[in-house]
């Protein structure tokens, strides 16, 4: 994820105000100047006139403060939304199987401190760096029209700084790109310790979990203090320099003054606004190490993002229409081979029963189907395609996956039905009562409206299995894809729900399970069996 260009396309509500906060400063000046000279010339006709002025100059800032101080909110807010927003539509981008080889941790660790280092380091500080040139531009405006000796000795030491900060940020963004990893180690460890909740508290692990939380979150803590401690120099050199320059420009004004280049009221005028200055040095020199500072962390993102697999899909899928054939597939974890020039055909509307030893490739086999991944030797195809050459989104709509883990929002039964999408009652009501779940819909006084909570915490492991299957029921998808779906499930249900799915029409049903029952083994077309990297189909 890069710092795009388009995250800043409304910048310009944030520099409309500053332009208006700058319009002001250098009215109210020339104005404060006038009134001076004219106090010292006693022309009170004009000292009048420019007072009533000098005073709606300043009335005019409060106004004008508080709209850049709404502005640059609502543009922090906009901005880092839309990053965010644009990071997960990223992660969603990724290749199912690369994404579950992380760790949601990581995820989560960028979304939380690195999203919160890109804000308050990066985003925030281009605010006050903007905010610094306009300021520093009316300074040197004003300062230039009073003296242009002043403003020559102002630019050498903003350059010094400049160069302080450049060369200074180097250290931060090293130790900041670690604390980024450390962050990330931290959190999946959090993650950890917290999922193995049950298992710490039974086997009386909570002072090993203590030892180790202190380690990680000291190392931790120990990274910031160093980035700390190398800012806090930093920033002593640059605010010593700056001082330096006040006291100078200073001497310089009182000099000025006694040899009578400049008047009383350039004096008044110059020390009023020598801070527009010295102020944006300052910043300058804090802001700029924050901001180099973060390019290592868009670059660690960038690249939690990026899949491996980068092969483009490029054939439209709309309907399957014959068959999905294995021809010479061969595929392994690692080292690991799992199937070895496996041969399969499965034909529309067919029904599959695949069974095996653990570990033998059943699952291997319905995520080859799924495209989780791609053989790495051998083809897959459909309808005559290569499968790995069919655009994923299109073949995901063909296809329901009905699993043992269940993942169910926080939301009502309806809504984890239909998954958001618009299904009528009738269909709702038939997925119901073929996924065994009408039992259990009437036993609620809510019903559909029944409210779901964390993950299905408070319904039965059956009642999530029944939930998942009426959802593939509703998806009206050509092909079923069944893994351990009835494992949670009384033998009758599984029975009951098992005859249901078999008896539908122009659907294919591929169920890989352990849970067999005989009387409906003989309702499939055929069996596969999974097992010593090889399938074999039968009748």
């Amino acid at each position: 994820m890069k710092p795009r260009i388009v995250y800043f396309n409304k910048f310009h509500i944030v520099i409309l105000p500053l332009l208006i906060q700058a319009f002001l400063a250098f009215q109210m000046s020339f104005a404060l100047f006038d009134v001076i000279n004219s106090a010292m010339a006693t022309d009170w006709t004009m000292f009048w006139d420019k007072s009533i002025w000098l005073i709606v100059y300043v009335l005019l800032l409060f106004p004008a403060n508080l709209l850049f101080s709404y502005a640059k909110n609502y543009f922090l807010k906009d901005s880092i939304t839309r990053m965010k927003a644009d990071y997960i539509q990223s992660v969603f981008q990724k290749n199912i199987n690369e994404f579950q080889k992380d760790n949601n941790a990581s995820y989560v660790s960028a979304m939380t401190n690195d999203f919160n280092l890109i804000e308050k380091d990066f985003i925030d500080q281009i605010i006050t760096l903007v905010e610094g040139i306009v300021n520093f531009a009316t300074g040197i405006l004003i300062i230039t029209l009073i003296n242009p000796i002043i403003l020559l000795i102002g630019l050498g030491v903003m350059l010094v700084n400049a160069f302080l900060s450049i060369f200074t940020s180097q250290p931060v963004k090293k130790h900041n790109k670690e604390r980024s990893i450390l962050f990330d180690n931290y959190s999946k460890f959090i993650k950890e310790v917290l999922s193995a909740f049950n298992i710490v508290k039974s086997n009386a692990l909570e002072d090993r979990v203590k030892t180790n939380f202190y380690e990680k979150s000291e190392v931790l803590q120990q990274k910031k203090y160093t980035i700390d401690k190398i800012m806090s120099f930093i920033f002593a050199a640059q605010n010593f320099n700056i001082g330096l320059t006040f006291v100078g420009l200073m001497l310089l004004v009182a000099y000025l003054t006694i040899t009578g280049t400049v008047t009383f009221a350039g004096v008044v005028v110059v020390a009023n606004n020598i801070d527009r200055l010295i102020g944006p040095i300052a910043n300058l020199s804090e802001s700029l190490p924050k901001i180099f500072s973060v390019k290592s962390i868009f670059k660690r993102i960038e690249d939690s993002l990026k899949n491996k697999n980068e092969h483009v899909e490029f054939l439209p899928f709309e309907k399957w229409n014959n068959t999905i054939r294995f021809e010479n597939v061969t595929f392994s974890y690692e080292d690991n081979v799992v199937l070895k020039n496996v041969n399969l055909c499965f034909e529309k509307g067919k029904k599959y029963l695949v069974i095996g030893p653990s570990g033998g490739g059943k699952s291997t086999v319905l995520r080859l189907l799924r495209k989780y991944f791609d053989p790495l030797e051998g083809l897959i195809t459909i309808d005559g395609l290569p499968l790995r050459d069919v655009k994923k989104q299109d073949y995901f709509s063909r296809i329901a996956n009905i699993e043992q883990l269940v993942f169910l929002f926080e939301d009502t039964l309806r809504n984890n039905l239909t998954l958001y999408k618009p299904y009528s009652e009738q269909e709702i009501q038939i997925a119901i009562e073929k996924a065994g779940l009408s039992d259990f819909v009437a036993s609620n006084p809510e019903g559909l409206d029944y409210k779901i909570l964390d993950n299905g915490k408070n319904i039965s492991g059956g009642e999530k299995s029944r939930i998942a299957i009426a959802r593939g029921l509703l998806n009206k998808a050509d092909i079923l894809l069944l893994d351990e779906a009835f494992a949670s499930l009384d033998r009758v249900k599984v029975k009951e729900i098992e005859q249901s799915l078999l008896k539908l029409c122009d659907v294919t049903i591929i169920n890989v399970s352990h849970v067999i029952i005989d009387e409906n083994k003989s309702l499939y077309d055929e069996v596969v069996v999974v097992k010593n990297k090889t399938a074999i189909a039968s009748t």
